[in-house]
């Protein structure tokens, strides 16, 4: 005669039991949770929650860009949170942590710290449609983070995806894949494909 199991959910808190439950309905939403789909405890979270709270205007800019970048909204927002306040964008110690040590310091994959700040401000800013970027701007995403750029300049002038005049940085045209690679890999903490950087640290 075959016998049946009969599943029972224990929540402890150490030795000691703190709920018990034989209900199928919960056990099995804390397995597909388990197994990392947590549809089963009920409806998914908006992933643009996080920014419902902005002016539809701004908040057009930030989907717009995350779709850009292909990532998601709370993955752009955790990253850089975009603004169209100065200094535009603040970004995640986490991330800037993770990306620079997933990139080298100098030679043909590395990135310097105002070709980081600079690419991701511009990105925003061209969905923001902020008119004026400068090396200026990009001093000021640094210093919010205390970090520097001692050959700032130099480093800009180097980067293949980024181009400078008339006192003002812009994305090149012909090279914006790189940028959108560079960003994309900040937000999600990984490292830029090797032909997505360029020399660019000093």
């Amino acid at each position: 005669m075959a016998l049946k199991a009969r599943l029972n959910l224990v929540l402890m808190a150490d030795s000691v039991v703190v709920a018990e439950t034989d209900d199928p309905q919960i056990w099995q939403a804390a397995f597909q949770a388990i197994q990392g789909d947590a549809s089963g405890l009920g409806p998914k979270v908006d992933e643009d929650a996080q920014v419902e709270w902005v002016p539809e205007e701004e908040r057009v800019a930030i989907r717009a860009l995350a779709k850009e970048l292909r990532v998601e909204v709370h993955d752009l927002m955790a990253a850089c949170h975009p603004r169209p306040i100065p200094p535009y964008i603040f970004l995640s110690k986490h991330h800037w942590e993770a990306f620079k040590r997933n990139t080298p310091e100098r030679g043909r994959n590395a990135v310097s710290n105002a070709v980081l700040a600079l690419t991701l401000l511009l990105l925003w800013a061209e969905k923001a449609h902020i008119e004026r970027i400068s090396l200026r701007d990009g001093y000021a995403v640094l210093r919010a983070i205390s970090a520097r750029d001692e050959h700032a300049s130099r480093a800009v002038e180097n980067c293949s995806w980024l181009q400078t005049g008339m006192g003002r940085v812009q994305v090149n045209p012909e090279s914006i894949s790189k940028a959108i690679a560079v960003a994309r890999a900040f937000c999600l903490r990984e490292a830029p494909e090797p032909d997505d950087a360029d020399e660019t640290a000093e």
